[in-house]
């Protein structure tokens, strides 16, 4: 696979949610970022799911970075104001150089939190 990397012109964030003990002794998970990089993002498809009856718009996501030991798929990614679920994480021809990563971001309604 060829790769250029000067397309890798958008910084993201790997994340992870870990527990934490707040000071009155409950564990509440608190989200850590893990790792910045850059990356080349593209929206490839968007659908709407339905969802407790309801539609909820939904974006795909091609990620094309550099190789980064230890990324997973329950790691999310921040991309300005969006929160990325990682569905699917490629080692490209398996060389340790390009991971090829597809994300989805579920979009808020109006009103939704």
């Amino acid at each position: 696979m060829h790769f250029d990397a000067g397309k890798l012109n958008k910084r993201i964030i790997f994340t992870t949610h870990t527990e934490i003990t707040n000071s009155i002794g409950q564990i509440i998970l608190q989200e850590q970022p893990i790792k910045t990089v850059w990356a080349n993002i593209m929206p490839i498809r968007g659908f709407e799911q339905t969802l407790e009856e309801r539609l909820r718009p939904e974006t795909v996501y091609r990620i094309l970075t550099r190789y980064h030991r230890g990324i997973t798929p329950n790691m999310k990614i921040k991309y300005k104001d969006k929160l990325l679920h990682i569905t699917e994480i490629i080692n490209v021809d398996e060389g340790d150089f390009v991971l090829e990563i597809t994300a989805t971001s579920k979009e808020k309604r109006h009103g939704e939190e």
